[in-house]
């Protein structure tokens, strides 16, 4: 895959765009898919999990359950050519929401365990 854009869109020391590699363009389009809410891209309505709405307060296992389900979807759908989804694991604790994700790199075979974290958002 080699190198990708940096997330989000930086100037490097030259003034050239900053580029990472690809297991960091990986992590960069996973936390993109997580955290972009359902509608918020005009042009790929569909992409996106919105995870940090579905899981405020307390969480409940089943509200954790749902938020699982909907990223396994959307990695599924959006990330199926670069990425093994393994596990999953949303929870929260205090305003914080936690996004436990295992994959595998389909072009190398490599294991990667990823942790997110977003403050949670009131509902509207």
């Amino acid at each position: 895959m080699g190198r990708g854009l940096h997330f989000p869109f930086q100037l490097g020391d030259l003034g050239t765009p900053r580029t990472v590699g690809s297991s960091q363009v990986i992590r960069q389009q996973l936390e993109q898919l997580l955290f972009t809410l359902p509608g918020e891209r005009v042009n790929r309505p569909r992409f996106g999990c919105g995870v940090q709405r579905m899981v405020f307060g307390a969480a409940s296992p089943e509200s954790a359950a749902t938020a699982e389900y909907i990223i396994r979807l959307n990695v599924q759908e959006f990330m199926r050519d670069q990425v093994r989804l393994d596990a999953v694991k949303v929870s929260a604790e205090d305003a914080t929401l936690y996004v436990d994700i295992l994959y595998t790199l389909l072009a190398t075979g490599e294991e990667h365990a990823e942790l997110f974290r977003r403050d949670l958002e009131a509902p509207p």
